[in-house]
């Protein structure tokens, strides 16, 4: 007797051999393990440099064009794009699937070093991010402020950055798009001429007094201080009172030369 045959001879023991399989494989869905974060390798490559102080015409001219150029000859390249603002230029390489992301990546680092020695003095060295899907954020939490909008970025690093960074199990915790406080300076030109200063000389006079520098240690009987020279500004007014010049034995301080000193909070990116 067929398979057939037997079926049609034997209708209810066939539905039940059909029913067992429905069973069985809702029972095998049940207990089918999920991956909700597979490991799947991207085709995503992303260079960062950074110029800080030019505008973004100039890293689009300097910076961006040059290493679109050089990194158009990478093997296997899909797509490029760029974006070059302030401070900093980001070109995104999309390669085709297939091809390890290791070997991608070996590639656009030896087109980079043909081509960083080229680059403006300021500018940085090019920065590889290879995109990795272990790295997305598994849990986004948006905070709103009111009155304290400007102290937010420093309200979340001490009270929820540092806690849930040491809960066992977490990876790294980041905070974006919370202002920060910044202070622009603004100089008179005609002030600096007549000092025979410079905006980069101003901005590494700040630099160089804005500062915490250990001391070493003193050991006094059993006891062992650590010294420090606390040189860091604790009020962006106490800046007025630097020194940048001197002319004829006079000391001139930074507010000699001041057009307006302003603090701000600016959106993080």
């Amino acid at each position: 007797m067929s398979l057939y045959e037997g079926s049609v001879k034997r209708p209810i023991f066939t539905a039940l051999c059909f029913v067992a399989v429905v069973v069985f494989g809702l029972f095998s869905y049940s207990k089918l393990p999920i991956d909700q974060l597979p490991d799947i390798e991207s085709n995503t490559i992303m260079v960062f440099t950074y110029y800080n102080g030019a505008n973004a015409s100039d890293i689009e001219n300097n910076v961006t064009r040059p290493l679109e150029n050089t990194l158009n000859s990478c093997s296997h390249i899909k797509h490029i794009t760029s974006r070059s603002s302030e401070n900093v230029s980001v070109i995104t390489l999309e390669f085709e699937f297939g091809h390890s992301i290791d070997d991608l990546t070996n590639d656009v680092r030896d087109k980079l070093s043909m081509i960083s020695n080229s680059l403006p003095d300021g500018a940085g060295q090019p920065i590889i991010f290879k995109f990795d899907t272990s790295m997305m954020p598994i849990m986004l939490l948006s905070v709103q402020a009111g009155e304290s909008q400007s102290a937010l970025y420093k309200i979340l690093d001490e009270n929820v950055v540092n806690p849930l960074a040491r809960i066992p199990g977490v990876g790294t915790v980041s905070v974006t798009g919370a202002p920060q406080r910044e202070i622009y300076v603004y100089c008179d030109p005609a002030k600096l001429e007549a000092y025979n200063l410079t905006i980069e000389a101003i901005a590494a006079m700040i630099g160089s007094e804005n500062r915490s520098i250990p001391g070493g240690n003193l050991d006094v009987g059993n006891e062992t201080y650590a010294l420090r020279v606390d040189g860091e500004f604790k009020d962006p007014r106490d800046m007025a009172h630097l020194v940048v010049a001197s002319i004829g034995g006079r000391n001139a301080a930074l507010r000699s030369v001041l057009r307006s000193l302003t603090t701000t909070a600016s959106r993080a990116p």
